[in-house]
């Protein structure tokens, strides 16, 4: 009979401690407002231009001098159908998706690919122990991944 009385009481504390949240009682409020907020909102507002890159480094060669160095890019040159290739290196693919974009965003920027033709765009490739892998591309509609 003890045993009996022991495994109620440890069920119903089992069962009442099941019912309520996690986090009641406590400070925690898992969304911002009590709502859930969207990834992309939260660089909304964020008015980072290419220029501010320039400005910061003095100049378009010293931050392309830069994201060599850093093995963020790590070639450029066009393919046998005519269409530029930006090769980039390790350091690229662990970067944020924000940092990406705005890289990319540079390198038209600096050589005006999308702004020089109606169809303009680049291909993103990453070269992994001699396989080249197609990232995705970057047009006037932003970085496409594949």
């Amino acid at each position: 009979m003890r045993r009996f009385s022991f495994l109620m009481v440890f069920a119903a504390i089992s069962l009442s401690a099941c019912s309520s949240k996690p986090w009641s009682g406590d400070d925690f409020k898992p969304y911002l407002g009590e709502e859930q907020i969207r990834q992309s909102s939260l660089w909304e507002g964020d008015d980072w231009t290419p220029e501010d890159w320039i400005k910061e480094n003095g100049d378009e060669k010293r931050v392309m001098h830069d994201l060599y160095a850093a093995n963020i890019v790590a070639d450029q040159y066009t393919n046998d159908d005519n269409i530029p290739v930006l090769e980039v290196g390790d350091q690229f693919m662990r970067m944020s998706g924000i940092d990406r974009f705005r890289v990319l965003q540079f390198m038209d920027h600096v050589f005006e690919i999308t702004a020089s033709s109606k169809d303009g765009l680049f291909y993103i490739l990453y070269d992994q122990d001699g396989d080249d892998e197609i990232v995705g591309l970057y047009n006037k509609h932003g970085f496409q991944r594949y």
